[in-house]
């Protein structure tokens, strides 16, 4: 068995023991009293230094034939469309992958923050991406992305992951084209 399910068979053994103690999931009452369902959103966020000044991972990560050529495995062949503009839409799609992700721009603050919705191809669930790029010493940029509106801790962790792949291949991306 993994070190991790051991963990999560123990979490689920506490959680019946708690459904059983009151009744309902504990921390998530499964009603207002007023009768509407409550979810719990989950947050994520990962900060990350890239090795390039701020204007720079900027246009990486809002041109979308740079985008393409980082945002996911080489393999995936990678295809972007990007309207960089409050209220404007990306898609970033990989046909061999199976799987595609768009949303809608919230707020464009070049070259400082992002903050856009973010669905799965063929999923309901919608959630909120907000990305920060701060000067860093050296010339290097801080890359903050907070991803929140979850609401399955499964959901989140895979998120997490997926993030966590992102940035290294960001950090590994090649800055060397100079800045247009």
């Amino acid at each position: 068995m993994h070190a991790d399910g051991g963990a999560a068979a123990r979490r689920r053994g506490l959680a019946g023991r708690v459904r059983r103690l009151l009744g309902r999931a504990a921390g998530r009452p499964d009603h207002l009293p007023e009768g509407e369902p409550v979810t719990t959103p989950l947050t994520l966020q990962l900060k990350r230094r890239v090795p390039a000044d701020r204007s720079r991972v900027w246009r990486a990560w809002t041109d979308p034939a740079e985008l393409a050529r980082w945002y996911w495995p080489d393999s995936f062949d990678t295809q972007c469309s990007i309207d960089l503009r409050v209220g404007g839409r990306f898609r970033i799609a990989s046909e061999p992958a199976g799987m595609a992700v768009s949303g809608e721009f919230a707020t464009v603050e070049p070259p400082a923050r992002l903050v856009h919705t973010w669905r799965w191809d063929g999923e309901d669930d919608e959630t909120l991406v907000t990305v920060e790029f701060l000067d860093a010493p050296d010339g290097a940029t801080d890359v903050v992305v907070t991803h929140e509106r979850f609401t399955d801790p499964a959901d989140s962790a895979n998120h997490a992951q997926g993030w966590n792949d992102c940035l290294a291949r960001l950090i590994a991306h090649d800055f060397s084209a100079p800045d247009r």
